[in-house]
Formats: C-alpha cells, structure tokens, sequence
C-alpha cells in the first residue's frame, strides 16, 4: 500500500509539472485509494506475481496495466454507487466513463513491474 500511495504521489507531482510547469512538484492522493491499493495489493497483486513471474516482461508490464485498469474501472463504479462520486473522476478524449483514463496505461505498467521489484525484495 505505502508503495502505491507514494507512486501515485510522485506521478501526480510530475503530471502537474507537465501539464501545468508547476515546479513545486506537490503530489497528492486521496484516502479513498488507499483501501483499493491495500486490497489490490495483497489480493490480486501478488497472485498474479507468482503466476506470471516465468513471462516476459513486456507480457508482464501488460498484464499488471489491464489489471490496474480493470481494478480501478470496477473500484470507481462501486464507489459511484455507494457514495454518488467517483473521488478520481478522469475527463477528456481517453477516459471511459470517467473511471479509468486509457492514457495510463504505461504507468500502471510500470508500477506492477516495480511493485513486482518490491515484492521480490520483501520476499
């Protein structure tokens, strides 16, 4: 969990800097992600580790990316239910139904595959 709070901190601190030229480099998140990162993390992400650790990486990169996407369509839709909002709501041309945005792909990616490296760490 702390892995994944601290990524999404770092990514929306660089995506400002992108989007915005802001040099503070202030990244966020949300309390209502870290519940989603705790569960993901221990309940799928780890199990598909040990389940695709023999692959190459490029299927790996893609299998924790369609993985993270799914996670955080499914995650959205339930929070949309429970509480009337998508606390992440995506906008723009690559955003479906405001839950997830296509457009992070890459990163998520790249997060199983360093989440991957973490894991191997621990272990």
């Amino acid at each position: 969990m702390i892995a994944g709070v601290a990524g999404e901190v770092v990514f929306t601190a660089i995506e400002r800097f992108i989007q915005k030229h802001d040099k503070h480099l202030e990244g966020h998140t949300q309390l209502w992600v870290m519940p989603l990162y705790a569960l993901v993390g221990v309940f799928v992400f780890e199990k598909i580790h040990y389940y695709l650790m023999d692959y190459n990486i490029f299927l790996r990169f893609c299998a924790y990316a369609f993985v993270a996407l799914f996670c955080e369509f499914v995650a959205g839709f339930f929070d949309k239910q429970l509480t009337g909002i998508i606390p992440w709501e995506y906008k723009g041309r690559f955003s479906v139904l405001g839950y997830i945005k296509l457009t992070y792909f890459p990163f998520w990616g790249i997060m199983g595959l360093y989440f991957e490296l973490i894991h191997n760490l621990i272990r």
